[in-house]
């Protein structure tokens, strides 16, 4: 498993508008990434960059290693959009989860689509 940089991380995520990585797991292929409440943070793309992501990573790493989490990110309308999410399986259950983390939406891994709640 090749273990990206920061600086790779970054580029993936503002040159694919998104990324999902994990420093022990290997990336989703399949299933539905349901964000974490309360692990958002937002940050305007000229400001975003390996400090700014290291700084996340760091604050969440026990999380993340402790409780299956992955490290989540996408850009819409000039912002970086950071959080925790967690591969769930099966739709149904994704979106009640999404529907209980107050997600306005859950991502289809093997798709590559966004699903709305």
């Amino acid at each position: 498993m090749h273990t990206m940089t920061l600086v790779e991380q970054c580029r993936a995520i503002i040159n694919d508008g998104g990324h999902t990585f994990s420093p022990t797991l290997p990336t989703p292929v399949d299933g539905y990434m349901v964000s974490i409440a309360g692990s958002e943070r937002t940050f305007p793309v000229e400001s975003f960059g390996p400090e700014v992501l290291a700084e996340y990573m760091a604050d969440y790493a026990p999380r993340v290693a402790n409780q299956g989490l992955f490290y989540g990110a996408w850009v819409d309308g000039g912002l970086v959009y950071l959080d925790l999410s967690l591969n769930v399986a099966d739709r149904a259950e994704a979106e009640a989860m999404g529907r209980l983390e107050s997600q306005l939406a859950i991502f289809d891994v093997a798709n590559g689509e966004v699903i709305s709640l």
